[in-house]
């Protein structure tokens, strides 16, 4: 295990303790981590973290956390810990388990009324007034809750869903050189609840360090990427530390996996993330297209949800929006995967999808410069 919260730059790379002893170089990419961090000093916010990984390997090149409210939190704090709703990013899992449990198509529409911002119960029923009729697709490109609902109760079990989320590592202990508290979920077996839970209203929490993890498994074909931060480690005696490998392992199938990516694509092409990766006149700011699901939820304060890093500066009135974005880059092959969450104040500051754009754009240009491996000098 890697005590992160000893990590220090010394020149090119970045570096931590050992815990019972020993020093480990870390995967981090130089550029990109002071880039992000700062990126949230800019926007001060109370809670922010970031994690992007590298495809297929599953280098960790961002571990970035951020607390306007709290500063003595650190980056492994802030990404570690599931302390917001999975929100709208549960739709990812939902889309997977729709398609490899339910055996819908993306394609499949239904029609629907209401479902901005809730689920209702009459939003699971057909009604005369249902003129609008749209693709599983489109639901997770606009994050249309009541399409998403509807198909979960029509098609799938609790016990579907609860598996491939299980599956996707909810309630289960990750894999990785420190530690990871685990993303919790609940799936209720009441129809309007499960509609809700399947559509990322509360009922699951999530870490932004497995939101990363989400996206480079449907990037990675559905394989989940051995995601570690330790290029290479000495004991305490300055005698190299062989590290043993880490595990890949299969969540869903490989066109599911392609399936639920192209539908993340719509996300940024027409969907709630447009904006964050298009300016006004519709051309795009990156170079390259970006898949990725967006996630919005308030803070409601109530015990059974995700308790927030820290209450310092938080009043007992104060609502805070938690604001999501989860991806992968380039789209036609993906090298990174990432994701971003801010807890904004009501009045928000900046969105997630913005910040995941400066972070792929980081990405870009660290490449383009050769500076994508912070170890490359060393080798």
């Amino acid at each position: 295990m890697v005590a992160l919260e000893t990590t220090t730059l010394r020149g090119e790379h970045y570096e931590a303790d050992i815990e019972g002893g020993g020093l480990a170089q870390l995967t981090l990419n130089t550029a990109m981590q002071k880039s992000m961090d700062d990126a949230f000093a800019s926007h001060p916010v109370p809670f922010a973290a970031a994690t992007a990984i590298s495809i297929p390997d599953g280098k960790v090149l961002v571990l970035a956390g951020y607390s306007q409210n709290d500063p003595s939190l650190d980056a492994a704090t802030l990404a570690l810990r599931p302390w917001a709703p999975a929100a709208s990013v549960f739709k990812v899992v939902a889309a997977s388990a729709l398609i490899q449990e339910g055996h819908v198509k993306p394609s499949t529409k239904v029609c629907y009324h209401g479902g901005t911002s809730a689920i209702r119960r009459d939003n699971l029923i057909d009604v005369p007034y249902d003129r609008s009729c749209a693709s599983l697709g489109y639901a997770i490109g606009k994050s249309q809750n009541a399409i998403i609902g509807k198909l979960a109760v029509r098609n799938l079990l609790p016990d579907q869903l609860e598996r491939i989320a299980t599956a996707f590592g909810f309630g289960q202990t990750l894999d990785f050189d420190a530690e990871v508290e685990p993303s919790e979920i609940d799936i209720p077996r009441d129809p309007l609840e499960f509609a809700r839970a399947a559509a990322g209203f509360w009922h699951s929490s999530l870490s932004v360090f497995h939101g990363a993890l989400l996206a480079a498994t449907i990037a990675n074909h559905g394989v989940m990427p051995p995601a570690h931060i330790v290029e290479r480690a000495v004991d305490a005696q300055g005698a190299t530390r062989r590290l043993p490998p880490s595990p890949s392992r299969r969540v869903i199938d490989p066109a599911v996996a392609e399936q639920v990516g192209e539908m993340m694509e719509l996300t940024t092409s027409m969907g709630t993330a447009r904006r964050g990766f298009h300016d006004r006149k519709g051309h795009p700011y990156l170079p390259v297209e970006v898949a990725g699901k967006t996630g919005t939820l308030f803070y409601r304060g109530r015990p059974q949800d995700p308790a927030l890093p820290s209450m310092v500066g938080m009043s007992e009135d104060e609502r805070l929006m938690y604001s999501w974005f989860i991806g992968f880059a380039p789209v036609d092959k993906p090298k990174i995967a990432f994701a971003i969450l801010v807890g904004n104040p009501i009045s928000w500051r900046i969105k997630a999808h913005t910040l995941a754009r400066f972070l792929v754009a980081d990405y870009l240009a660290a490449k383009a410069s050769g500076k994508h491996d912070p170890l490359v000098a060393h080798r």
